[in-house]
């Protein structure tokens, strides 16, 4: 199975009623990745690189610029393996 036929599962069994299970994702919700304008391989490759790409927090490059840490109150760093994944998707 791929990655992206994987992540197909979880949306798929996110959307799902079963009884005691407290919810599901509605139907006429696109799929996860196309509501946070991610492709596949991009995330993909986010999972992959994770702790290379995010240090203190994990986010958007322009998101994460302009927020402050609450303990330094300064700028969070973000590394330019997350600036080069996060440019494929603009």
């Amino acid at each position: 199975m791929s990655s992206v036929e994987y992540l197909q599962l979880l949306d798929w069994t996110a959307r799902q009623v079963h009884p005691g299970k407290r919810g599901s994702t509605p139907h006429d919700l696109p799929p996860i990745l196309k509501r946070l304008g991610v492709e596949g391989e991009m995330f993909c490759e986010q999972v992959r690189c994770f702790g290379r790409m995010f240090s203190a927090a994990a986010g958007q490059p322009r998101t994460l610029s302009s927020a402050r840490s609450l303990r330094s109150d300064r700028q969070y760093y973000v590394r330019p393996l997350a600036r080069r994944v996060f440019a494929l998707s603009d």
